[in-house]
């Protein structure tokens, strides 16, 4: 099989599923993206601790994990992977694992391939789709970024199986209720069964400004999560935040 890059893998974890049980998660290298806070940046820029793999080494790790009924594949975005499919492929005939991806919705072609060969997703919807998203995933083309991701939502419209979108709230670009106002159409169009807002972290970004900065009060999560159930009545939306975890925030 051809050469698969990654950065290491998770044995269980219990917080990276798209619903219920415990996952393997694979950390995959490279992303079209350099959100200014990204928490992962050896992964996301595919730096020299990004291991070279023909996938012997992933599946026989997954093959041998008695505790785990699923696998994340995530990253950086793993779509940027040529071969995911294939490692994809190799999961599904080898072992009896369920499979979600974690995308950001770039490769939209790519990911029309994989939606029939996966369970579950978790899309990352970064920022109200307008030039604000250039600004969020550090590009200066946030027109054909903007388009990527509409093309991806609309896939998924039509794909009926569990999927997620997630924002993370950075203080000064996504921290404000006409922010999430504005990316509300896109979890709708997209058919979304749950909406997760996640609190900004400082301890590591890939823009060393953003450490200076100081993650969203709970007090504000929970506002921004009150406002996104208000448009989204029939989507489970949580909050995640160091002071109290995930919450799901209920209808008032």
């Amino acid at each position: 099989m051809p050469k698969i890059e990654y950065m290491g893998m998770v044995d269980a974890s219990t917080v990276d599923c798209c619903g219920k049980g415990v996952c393997a998660v694979v950390y995959l290298c490279g992303c079209p993206f350099r959100c200014p806070w990204c928490h992962n940046p050896e992964i996301a820029t595919g730096s020299r601790q990004c291991m070279t793999s023909d996938a012997n080494e992933i599946i026989s790790s997954l093959k041998e994990n008695f505790l785990v009924q699923s696998v994340t594949l995530t990253g950086g975005e793993p779509l940027e992977q040529e071969y995911l499919l294939a490692l994809i492929d190799r999961i599904k005939k080898e072992t009896d694992l369920e499979i979600k991806l974690d995308t950001n919705g770039f490769y939209s072609k790519r990911l029309a391939y994989a939606l029939p060969r996966i369970d579950s997703l978790s899309m990352d919807i970064k920022a109200p789709l307008n030039e604000k998203y250039g600004i969020s995933v550090g590009r200066a083309d946030w027109e054909n970024v903007v388009e990527k991701i509409n093309e991806s939502i609309i896939l998924l419209s039509k794909w009926d199986k569990p999927k997620e979108a997630r924002t993370t709230i950075v203080p000064g670009i996504t921290d404000t209720i006409e922010d999430i106002d504005k990316i509300i159409p896109a979890v709708k169009k997209g058919g979304f069964q749950r909406y997760i807002l996640q609190q900004f972290r400082a301890d590591k970004t890939l823009d060393p400004e953003y450490q200076k900065l100081k993650s969203s009060p709970f007090a504000l999560m929970q506002e921004l999560g009150e406002a996104a159930k208000k448009e989204l009545p029939d989507c489970k939306v949580c909050i995640v935040s160091v002071q109290k975890g995930a919450q799901e925030v209920k209808t008032k």
